[in-house]
């Protein structure tokens, strides 16, 4: 079920994961070691993004409940079509990164849907070689890994798709108002929710192994402060109770797979249209940050091959993803 046993930190956190007070003399008795221990490892879990307060006299209790992943549970989630396509299923207290995992696992004999989640990632990745950062068992760090025959460049809107699909989960779980902003990041209100890394390995004109990895904020503890270099959300700032954690990655693995199985036969204006409706930027005034220089504009949409398209003094310019990040402009 789980990679490497399960650390005395992981066991404390599921005693506690309730929210409520537990005293340091009773987790002591369950885990078998003495009080001083038990400081020590709510000392230690900072360093994970997990905020523990102490009442005197009473014991200890998370700032906000926890929900840890299960895997009978994200079975149980997983849509009967998608199992038939769902290879394998890997849950991690702990990686380097979902991604790079299997990127590292590529040469294997299965080639689709493999899925991997972690509840926490000592080096969580991003677009443009940025940190992703969430605290231990806060939100969602998964990665799936799909091999295409086509070339490289048929996959040119499969991370318009994905976006699209993410979407789609979380109306239907009524979150409104999501909405996605060029290339790969999922907002609300101007506040980023998410992201998308897809990382591509094989050959120009095919086969090639794509790993598509997604972070999703579903509820950080209450006080949480991180060196994040923009505005964020989770998702139980929006609405709350939060569905379920196990719920929520179910339902992103079943339209994640069947998306993956689908893509190759899927029509790119289909894929480009959703994505239009759910485009957060369009029309409004940006900047491009580009590694030698800054374009201002305004966004236009995007082209049937995924590219940026933007009205930059009146002429309709058109911009790759890769090394580009877009803002709004106050």
């Amino acid at each position: 079920m789980w990679h490497k046993p399960l650390h005395n930190r992981t066991k404390l956190l599921r005693l506690i994961a309730d929210g409520e007070l537990h005293s340091g003399e009773a987790l002591g008795n369950t885990l078998g070691i003495s009080r001083t221990a038990i400081w020590k490892i709510i000392n230690s879990l900072s360093h994970y993004g997990v905020t523990i307060a102490a009442v005197k006299g009473k014991g200890y209790r998370l700032s906000r409940p926890m929900e840890f992943l299960d895997r009978e549970i994200l079975l149980s989630g997983i849509s009967s079509s998608t199992k038939k396509i769902l290879n394998k299923l890997e849950l991690f207290e702990e990686i380097e990164s979902t991604n790079q995992y299997l990127l590292e696992n590529l040469q294997g004999s299965d080639k689709h849907g493999n899925v991997v989640l972690a509840e926490y990632q000592t080096h969580g990745r991003g677009r443009r070689d940025s940190t992703w950062i969430s605290p231990f068992g806060s939100g969602l760090c998964l990665s799936a890994r799909w091999h295409f025959e086509q070339p490289l460049d048929s996959l040119a809107c499969l991370s318009l798709a994905v976006g699209s699909a993410v979407i789609r989960v979380l109306e239907k779980m009524g979150f409104e108002g999501v909405g996605l902003k060029w290339p790969n990041d999922i907002f609300f209100q101007n506040r980023k929710l998410g992201g998308l890394l897809i990382e591509t390995r094989g050959e120009t004109a095919g086969p090639c192994d794509v790993v598509i990895g997604m972070g999703l904020n579903i509820a950080f503890p209450v006080d949480f402060e991180a060196n994040i270099n923009q505005p964020w959300i989770d998702l139980v700032s929006i609405k709350d109770p939060v569905p379920s954690r196990n719920v929520i990655a179910a339902e992103l693995i079943s339209e994640l797979m069947l998306l993956l199985d689908a893509y190759a036969e899927t029509d790119a204006r289909d894929i480009i249209n959703e994505w239009q409706k759910y485009d957060c930027m369009r029309g409004k005034l940006a900047k491009l940050i580009l590694p030698d220089k800054n374009i201002t504009g305004q966004v236009v949409g995007v082209d049937n091959d995924g590219a940026l398209l933007m009205s930059v003094n009146d002429n309709v310019r058109k911009f790759t993803a890769g090394e580009i990040s877009l803002r709004a402009e106050s």
